[in-house]
């Protein structure tokens, strides 16, 4: 099935594989020789938008952070969607950014000047979704005031609408760890204008917060526009696990994100309601933490194959 033909088509996050530093290696053997390892096939852009495309995926997601590197190999981002498009990648459906001191009105300018870059790399290689953690970690910044709250509502919705302006759909993505968290978040969704900020629904963070997302996504489907899919183990963790420091990142290798069906996260009735409301679009998947990316990636689209097109594709 083209994905013309389907109602939601699947792209997937590139952070797996960090900051990709080359367009094209075809020195193969030259490197192999130095390094006796499999390092040469995670280089470049060339391979890993074919195994992207190999494995089914036909869009992919990118980060802020990477942009200088891409257009630093490809000139611009117009000319990496090009690119991109040769090797069967059909969308690039987003690009992730971070809000980090929102809460603070004098960080404001310096949000929206890297958002302008954000919103117009996305632009420049016809993305549509602008994905954005609101304020920083929760350690050492939460809890919020009620002042911190609404000044993060109001960078999220002026940079809403300097996505909208450029014809992009801007998104709160939250983080378990973040400093708008479970008893704050449905307050921060209400005071963004739903004119121009919408929501991605991270399956596995919104979780692990301790929040039903069959609920959430009953009341709140019509602002959810875009999704990113992983799974976990970790069912509402605890405030002390959640608001430590680095706590996505913990130093005895707790891994709290897996592979669609690995975990708890009731995908099949989280598919019927987007069936039942008539969700089309594009849905981002995620595989952070993975120490095997390709697995992930095959495990990944084998569930989506077996289980979730079945019940609605």
């Amino acid at each position: 099935m083209n994905t013309s033909e389907r109602n939601i088509n699947y792209s997937y996050m590139m952070n797996q594989w960090g900051n990709i530093n080359f367009k094209k290696v075809t020195n193969f053997n030259e490197w192999f020789m130095g390094d006796f390892d499999d390092s040469y096939y995670f280089q470049d852009w060339d391979k890993v938008l074919r195994y992207h495309a190999g494995a089914g995926f036909k869009g992919i997601e990118i980060m802020i952070f990477t942009v200088p590197t891409m257009i630093n190999c490809f000139g611009s981002m117009k000319n990496f969607k090009a690119f991109a498009n040769e090797r069967g990648i059909e969308k690039i459906s987003g690009l992730f950014s971070h809000h980090i001191g929102s809460e603070d009105k004098r960080n404001h300018e310096r949000i929206f000047a890297l958002e302008r870059q954000a919103v117009d790399a996305l632009a420049d290689c016809d993305g549509v979704n602008l994905i954005i953690q609101p304020c920083g970690q929760y350690y050492g910044t939460g809890p919020l005031s009620d002042e911190g709250l609404r000044n993060a509502a109001a960078c999220m919705n002026e940079v809403g609408r300097m996505a909208a302006d450029k014809g992009l759909v801007a998104s709160i993505h939250n983080e378990f760890w973040c400093a708008v968290n479970k008893y704050d978040h449905e307050k921060f969704i209400d005071l963004c204008d739903p004119r121009y900020v919408f929501y991605c629904l991270d399956t596995a963070q919104v979780s692990i917060m301790g929040i039903d997302i069959l609920e959430f996504y009953k009341k709140y489907h019509e602002r959810v526009q875009y999704f990113h899919v992983k799974d976990t183990t970790k069912k509402a963790a605890s405030d002390e696990e959640r608001f430590q420091a680095g706590a996505e990142s913990a130093d005895d290798g707790t891994r709290w994100f897996w592979e669609p069906g690995a975990g708890f996260v009731d995908f099949p009735g989280l598919w019927k309601l987007m069936k039942q409301y008539g969700h089309k679009g594009w849905i981002g998947i995620e595989s952070d933490g993975t120490p095997n990316p390709l697995a992930t990636m095959l495990l990944t689209k084998n569930y989506i194959d077996t289980v979730l097109d079945p019940i609605y594709c």
